[in-house]
């Protein structure tokens, strides 16, 4: 009775594990490719740098082209910017990174400016939709930039975060010295004039004033001379402003 009984509980477990492994996502990258982050933790905390299991819902998975090509005399290795990856995941799917093999240097550093790939769910081969984005590219040799920081800065969650810690620990508001200052007003004025691509290349200029927008207009281009002009304090209290 007691053996009938263990038997009756490990297989109560195994099935428990069984439905646990059923109801995962899997995201996985090729070997050109690896996984920076998950949902903003380091994607080594998922699993491997190539395959991550997630639960279903939705994630923000950071990924960039990582490719080492070694030739007759010579090994060289070539990275993209870290690609921001925002997508839904359902339960009990694989999805897959599909990018091209590049064997030669020249391709390699061509394809790492400008990557491409598609996202298809595994067991049908169906494209999956998703939303890409690519870090701001910042010259010079850089060892020890921090991509999370950047990242988190590049898609709104730094700054919200800064405005909830100013929220939070502020005494009080901006002065009235700050916000009537005439180059906060001004930021204020050409940021509501402008359209939507604009503002989107503003916030990328912010945080790198090597970027090149899109489309250049007058409204860009008092922006940044608005912002050159301001105070440190007015620029925070305008990028708090931002995400209010």
């Amino acid at each position: 009775m007691r053996f009938k009984n263990t038997t009756i509980l490990a297989s109560s477990i195994l099935l428990g594990a069984i439905t646990t492994h059923a109801v995962a996502a899997e995201f996985k990258v090729p070997v050109s490719y690896e996984i920076m982050y998950v949902d903003l933790k380091d994607g080594g905390d998922f699993g491997s740098d190539f395959k991550v299991d997630l639960k279903p819902g939705h994630h923000q998975i950071v990924v960039r082209y990582h490719q080492g090509l070694r030739n007759s005399d010579s090994f060289n290795l070539f990275k993209s910017e870290p690609i921001i990856i925002d997508l839904d995941m359902k339960k009990d799917v694989n999805l897959e990174l599909k990018a091209p093999y590049i064997r030669t240097d020249v391709k390699a550093s061509n394809y790492a400016d400008k990557p491409t790939f598609t996202i298809v769910n595994t067991k049908d081969g169906s494209k999956v939709d998703y939303k890409e984005r690519i870090l701001p590219f910042k010259s010079g040799f850089q060892p020890t930039r921090d991509y999370l920081e950047e990242i988190k800065t590049f898609t709104g969650v730094g700054v919200a975060a800064a405005a909830n810690s100013a929220a939070t620990y502020a005494p009080a508001p901006a002065p009235k010295s700050v916000t009537e200052a005439n180059e906060f007003q001004m930021l204020q004025f050409w940021f509501n004039k402008s359209d939507e691509a604009t503002r989107k290349d503003f916030r990328i200029w912010m945080v790198d004033n090597m970027h090149q927008p899109k489309a250049k207009n007058t409204q860009f281009e008092m922006l940044t001379f608005w912002f050159n002009k301001a105070t440190p304090v007015e620029r925070k209290a305008f990028q708090v402003w931002l995400v209010q």
